[in-house]
């Protein structure tokens, strides 16, 4: 069963959508691969490339290198023109706390300066650029969106409410999942980047108890579905054919047991069309297939 709450937000009153999560086992994550720490220090975004088959963008967050670096779900090495490719660096860039990509459908990555673990950023931004060709070492050309969250008066945010890690693209249309570290929320927003300009309008659309800190979100490549990760929970959602309920329909969720020295499941994307790939900080690939997951009420 569907429930709905009343919540008062940090600035607006908000509907929370409940859902509940089926009674079963944790699912065991076994690694199915390894990353090149030295590569990715830290995986904590995952997104599956639409030019390069069988390559999945990923980025380490806030104090490492301003790249993004393709990996292959099995660990194994991409051999571009020049030899093994790696890392893939934005040119004249600093990376303040980037946790999320994402692509507009168009030939672009979006990449999300959004991370704002203790919520004392005034501005957070997206880059938007072409996505990267067999072997290219430099990104030269960007454009970078800046945004801040409507709904913050005051920094830090005393609810440490305006952390984000999960960005999403529906029907050419940009969406944030905040991580929340005093509750177990998230608030869905509407990212609109103009045609022109350099700053984005943001919309709060929904508030969903994803019983966890939500820490990546992807749509399937047929675009019908939405996975959600936290640290220790996978969602699935059917998408709505129009609207933006992604919470309110049919659904599936299965708790995570990662191994121990493996906790920081950050990095989520579809590998087909029945199984999620899932990253973790500490550099370890899992696969798991939509079959693990149960009905959630």
């Amino acid at each position: 069963m569907l429930l709905s709450v009343w919540a008062v937000g940090f600035a607006a009153e908000l509907e929370v959508v409940r859902r509940t999560v089926p009674e079963m086992t944790p699912v065991e994550l076994k690694p199915a691969a390894k990353l090149n720490l030295k590569q990715v220090p830290e995986c904590s975004a995952l997104w599956a490339s639409t030019l390069h088959p069988g390559v999945f963008w990923t980025l380490s967050d806030s104090g490492n290198k301003p790249e993004i670096v393709p990996v292959r779900a099995d660990g194994s090495p991409i051999i571009g023109p020049a030899g093994p490719w790696s890392g893939v660096t934005l040119k004249g860039l600093k990376n303040t706390d980037w946790e999320a990509l994402s692509a507009d459908g168009q030939g672009n990555l979006i990449l999300g300066d959004v991370g704002n673990n203790l919520s004392r950023r005034k501005e957070l931004g997206f880059y938007v650029f072409k996505e990267p060709v067999l072997g290219s070492k430099e990104i030269p050309e960007f454009r970078k969106v800046s945004f801040s969250w409507p709904d913050q008066t005051v920094y830090p945010d005393p609810e440490i409410a305006h952390d984000c890690e999960a960005m999403f693209v529906v029907r050419g249309r940009l969406y944030l999942l905040t991580k929340h570290r005093r509750d177990t929320l998230t608030d869905l927003w509407r990212a609109d980047l103009p045609a022109v300009g350099e700053q984005a309008t943001l919309t709060k659309i929904a508030r969903f108890d994803a019983k966890g800190m939500v820490t990546d979100a992807s749509v399937s490549p047929d675009g019908k579905r939405l996975a959600i990760l936290t640290y220790r929970l996978a969602w699935v959602f059917d998408l709505p054919a129009t609207g933006e309920a992604f919470f309110q329909g049919p659904a599936k969720a299965a708790p995570l047991s990662p191994p121990l020295l493996s906790w920081q499941l950050e990095g989520c994307a579809w590998l087909d069309a029945q199984t999620l790939l899932i990253g973790s900080e500490q550099g370890d690939l899992f696969k798991l297939p939509l079959a693990a997951l149960r009905d959630a009420q």
